[in-house]
């Protein structure tokens, strides 16, 4: 295999990166089908290259999948793809959430791919240039395609940052993106560290896409472009997680999209689809009832809460749902999936929506988290799809007002301790408001296709 590949990184945590990226994904729009991966999982990020990119972004978390794994999921994603662009939420150096071997510097050698560094200029000049001759310097197995600027005056003071890093850290300047678009993206980006909830006007919807359209002009397209041809030869990986079911023959999974879902964590679609799975869309804003024949029932992703009215409002949706999850479908619902088939939710900025009312409970939403939260959990006996032991992470902070939980999922906690209870058992429905990487947990994914086949109607 031998795809066109970059790996995207920058010197220290900022919104630089995020511009960076997007620039590059808007230069190439509308040529090159450009098929970004996050490297760690952050929110703002990924919602920016969601809107940049002509492919939609996926996620590979190293402390969630192992190397195996990881590489054949990467392998499938580049392949529609006339260009993979790996965008790290962690530094050059710098490991994600500990674990061995997912610097970015080492991504970049075991793939075998030019590394483009991001040199955040703002407000400075040439002092920019030290953390670029010092990764330059610490990862010697590493081949650098260049730099890419944001910010700093080209014809200014930070000329001598040029030289610098065409002369002395020997880093082709590939792109010099403009210290007013740099500072005007900055205030924009929601990415920039906090977590606390936003008070106030709102920044613009798709302004930042904007501006990375147009930062997408200062890059030099040609020597991104042989930087990315320079890429080695990677053998293709043996399928072991991505192959055929039997039992997913035939069968058709309806999967919910549309607002307020935004398409967060699609490897399990990836997964599905190896499987065998037909997968048939759901909009949850428009349509009034399940895809005819679907065997299951599949509602993930983030929650753009401007979008709650939109499902809240189609009541012969929620009436159809809550009808077809009484009656037995195998339903998985996780994440902002499972917050629409509470009874009433309240968003954070305070607004309450009647949702499906298929679990009983109701909630108040309190803030989003930019980079997902993880824990241990044990599969409790009524878990109608998982066993034993694995990590599941969280994306927002939540607080139930009102809460009947008959059987739970997991019970979350330090081990041999009683643990947190957490999530809802509904006849053949599992919902999480904490989310299992399913590429992760492929046994969960095959229980859940099992279900479906017995409850399949016999042809």
């Amino acid at each position: 295999m031998s795809a066109p590949r970059l790996v995207v990184c920058g010197l220290e945590p900022g919104p630089a990166v995020a511009l960076a990226a997007g620039a590059l994904l808007a230069a190439f729009a509308d040529e090159r089908a450009v098929r970004p991966v996050l490297l760690g999982a952050d929110l703002p990020l990924w919602r920016l290259l969601h809107a940049a990119s002509t492919r939609a972004p996926r996620v590979l978390d190293p402390r969630l999948i192992d190397d195996a794994v990881a590489g054949e999921l990467y392998d499938a994603w580049s392949t529609d793809a006339d260009l993979t662009v790996i965008v790290a939420v962690e530094p050059a150096l710098d490991r994600w959430e500990g674990v061995k071997g997912s610097r970015p510097v080492d991504v970049a050698t075991s793939l075998d791919a030019p590394l483009v560094l991001v040199v955040d200029a703002r407000e400075r000049g040439a002092t920019a240039a030290a953390a670029a001759c010092g990764a330059r310097l610490l990862a010697r197995n590493v081949e650098f395609a260049g730099a890419i600027v944001v910010g700093g005056d080209d014809q200014g003071p930070a000329g001598e940052l040029r030289r610098i890093l065409e002369e002395t850290a020997r880093l082709p300047v590939l792109g010099w993106l403009p210290p007013q678009l740099s500072e005007q993206f900055a205030r924009q980006y929601g990415g920039g560290g906090s977590s606390l909830r936003q008070i106030g006007p709102q920044p613009v919807k798709g302004g930042e896409t904007a501006l990375c359209r147009e930062a997408g002009g200062y890059l030099d397209r040609e020597g991104l472009e042989a930087a990315a041809a320079r890429r080695g030869f990677l053998p293709a990986r043996t399928r072991r997680l991505l192959t055929p079911l039997p039992a997913a023959a035939g069968l058709t999974v309806a999967v919910a999209w549309g607002p307020p879902l935004e398409p967060f964590a699609l490897e399990a679609l990836d997964l599905f689809k190896a499987m065998g799975l037909t997968l048939e869309p759901l909009h949850v804003g428009r349509d009034e009832t399940l895809p005819e024949g679907a065997a299951g029932l599949f509602l993930a992703g983030l929650l753009d809460e401007e979008g709650l009215p939109a499902f809240a409002g189609n009541d012969a949706l929620k009436a159809s749902l809550a009808e077809a999850i009484a009656g037995g479908l195998p339903t998985l619902a996780l994440g902002g999936g499972a917050l629409l088939l509470l009874r009433r939710l309240a968003d954070s900025r305070g607004r309450t929506h009647e949702l499906a009312g298929v679990l009983p409970a109701e909630a108040e939403l309190l803030e989003w988290y930019e980079r997902p939260r993880y824990v241990r959990a044990v599969a409790a006996r009524e878990n109608p799809y998982a066993e034993g032991e694995t990590t599941l992470y969280e994306l927002f902070d939540l607080e139930f007002l009102t809460l009947q939980q008959e059987a739970f999922a997991w019970r979350v906690g330090e081990l041999g301790g009683e643990g947190q209870v957490e999530g809802f058992v509904h006849e053949r429905c599992l919902a999480t408001t904490l989310v299992p990487s399913l590429p992760a947990a492929p046994d969960l994914a095959a229980g859940f296709v099992a279900a479906m086949r017995l409850a399949a109607p016999a042809e």
